[in-house]
């Protein structure tokens, strides 16, 4: 599957900032240029996300002594010159939002000096999570007490169709899903079904699993 991939092409402009000279005590500014910012879906099971979703980012620097500076996405940044390593995350990865897809990567080196400048090739910033979204057929009528409960490791997630639970992605770990319901004569209704335990199924970060009651079969698919 193709992982999501946020595209971010990055230059770094350093440049000085005018012919006179500064006054005393001001220091001069390099600055960080980013541009040509695409997001793309999430490598979507069954059915699509949202065409140009865009998700808020920052830029951290971290200079030698280990102090970070977090700025807001923007075309250029002014930061002073200096010797940084170069993070681009989303908010929802910063502030660990439960329900969220999480983008995340961390660059090489970079230096800023002044009037001159250096060109940072593209960074492609991955989603790092993986999400599982239950869907209920739109035309499937008549049930009611629909519960949907998806598990991953240790953790355990209900949800209601149309939502996503998301879990940071662990290598050997499969996904179990069940669902309970009651059909138009109160009868109750339960299936359950996994996914990873067969050789041909692996969790990928970057991708949001559908999960699906079928009628027909009364079982849950994923794909």
């Amino acid at each position: 599957m193709k992982h999501t991939l946020l595209y971010i092409a990055t230059t770094l402009l350093l440049a000085s900032c005018g012919q006179e000279e500064l006054p005393l005590g001001e220091q001069a500014l390099g600055y960080l240029s980013l541009s040509a910012v695409e997001v793309e879906a999430s490598d979507v099971q069954l059915i699509s996300t949202r065409a140009g979703e865009t998700d808020d980012l920052i830029v951290a620097l971290t200079d030698e002594s280990e102090k970070m500076t977090e700025y807001d996405y923007a075309e250029t940044i002014s930061c002073p010159p200096g010797t940084y390593t170069l993070e681009v995350y989303n908010k929802d990865y910063k502030e660990e939002t439960e329900a969220a897809h999480y983008y995340y990567k961390h660059a090489k080196s970079v230096i800023i000096k002044e009037k001159e400048t250096e060109t940072v090739e593209a960074i492609q910033v991955p989603m790092i999570n993986f999400g599982v979204t239950f869907s209920w057929p739109e035309d499937l009528k008549g049930f009611t007490e629909i519960m949907f409960n998806v598990e991953y490791g240790s953790t355990s997630k209900e949800i209601q169709t149309g939502e996503t639970a998301y879990f940071d992605i662990s290598d050997g770990k499969i996904i179990s899903y069940s669902l309970s319901a009651k059909n138009e004569d109160m009868d109750p209704v339960f299936t359950k079904g996994s996914y990873g335990d067969e050789e041909n199924e692996t969790l990928k970060a970057g991708t949001i699993y559908i999960v699906s009651y079928k009628l027909e079969t009364q079982t849950l698919e994923i794909k």
